[in-house]
């Protein structure tokens, strides 16, 4: 089976690329993959893929999720699609539902084959703000074939704000998985040391839905117990605006011992997650921006760390509550620093909450997301070929 896969974005370390690259190298044993990338993720995608087909459009996912970004972009990439050679393949399978599955719906249209989307968290449903490309959205639920939300809470959201569109289509929640190193398997699972005094982890981009405000606050109750504790803050946007804001907090409340890494490479990240703690994300939820599932969970476990996290979007999917971690309210900056202290003073709750995450980690797999993904693609080619 051949199937074309919609990029959204490729550049940067963020979700999109993480997701796109796990899925595709994880399908690649079970069918042959076409890729249909932006231009400016051409240097990326030869880098990654350097022995797949390759199709390239002028855009396909702008970061800047507004009309007057996307509109005049995208019309411009269907113009585009017009004058492509034949992608020569049996299913379109866009990685984003929307912009993306725009991209993907044209391509399937023109070339009369079946599309699936995979629904990211807030992508999947934050169009319904907007007037311009609500419609555009629901036309692209309309056409789907078959829609694979990341988390179960992002198929309830999705169901909630758009009845219509997605009424009687194929839906089937298809967790994403995670890449474990060989290292990792070989050596911090199996007996992660804790530091003294402790290091708290969190890694997400800097913007307001991963809740550093909130964390940050946390974090300074756990120092009042433990005045050496660190926190380090992976995650690109140094210099923002949020970014500014979060460097006031922790100057107005006098926190000591912050570092914003920004975007770092593979290999250092590995270290701080072998040098942590514990991992926290205090992700908040806002109307219809949320957590989609939350990777960097599974990652962290991977390593043998316990997670502090918030019990919004599709987290409790990738946390479990006492098993792997712990789950507090979004806006409970007392009981983030408290399941955070009680994990540094008990190193054997941690450790078993860590193994119990790496065991996660392991059952949910790429592996296990591709053979799940692949019974899709054969029953919506089936269904397709029959109607």
């Amino acid at each position: 089976m051949r199937v074309a896969y919609v990029v959204p974005y490729l550049r940067g370390r963020g979700g999109w690329a993480t997701a796109a690259e796990g899925a595709i190298r994880a399908l690649s044993a079970r069918i042959d993959p076409v890729l249909v990338v932006a231009q400016a993720d051409a240097r990326e995608a030869k880098r990654l893929f350097p022995d797949l087909p390759l199709f390239l459009v002028p855009e396909i996912q702008p970061l800047e999720a507004t009309a007057l970004a996307i509109l005049p972009r995208l019309l411009r990439t269907r113009g585009w699609i017009g004058s492509m050679p034949p992608l020569g393949v049996e299913l379109v399978h866009a990685l984003e539902a929307f912009p993306a599955g725009w991209v993907g719906k044209w391509l399937a249209q023109r070339e009369n084959l079946p599309l699936l989307l995979t629904a990211h968290g807030t992508y999947a449903v934050v169009w319904k703000t907007s007037p311009w490309l609500s419609p555009a959205y629901e036309g692209v639920l309309q056409s789907a074939s078959a829609i694979c939300p990341i988390s179960n809470a992002t198929a309830l959201r999705m169901k909630a704000h758009f009845p219509k569109a997605i009424e009687g289509k194929t839906m089937e929640v298809v967790l994403q998985g995670i890449s474990i190193p060989g290292h990792v398997l070989s050596g911090a699972g199996g007996g992660h040391r804790f530091p003294d005094p402790p290091v708290i982890l969190s890694v997400g981009n800097l913007k307001e839905r991963k809740g550093y405000h909130v964390s940050l606050q946390a974090f300074a109750k756990l120092q009042g117990e433990y005045p050496g504790a660190k926190y380090r803050i992976v995650g690109a946007g140094l210099g923002a605006t949020y970014h500014k804001m979060l460097e006031r907090i922790v100057r107005r409340q006098g926190i000591q011992n912050v570092e914003f890494l920004g975007s770092i490479e593979r290999g250092d990240l590995d270290r701080l997650y072998a040098e942590s703690s514990l991992f926290l994300l205090a992700s908040q939820e806002h109307g219809y921006h949320f957590e989609g599932f939350g990777l960097v969970f599974l990652e962290a476990g991977a390593h043998g760390l316990p997670v502090v996290a918030t019990r919004t979007g599709g987290i409790p999917e990738a946390v479990r509550e006492g098993e792997t971690g712990f789950l507090v309210d979004s806006q409970d900056v007392s009981g983030i620093a408290e399941a955070m202290i009680r994990l540094v003073r008990d190193p054997g709750l941690a450790h078993r909450l860590g193994q119990n995450g790496r065991k996660q980690a392991e059952t949910l797999s790429w592996e296990r997301y591709a053979e799940q993904q692949f019974q899709v693609y054969r029953s919506v080619v089936t269904q397709w070929a029959r109607s």
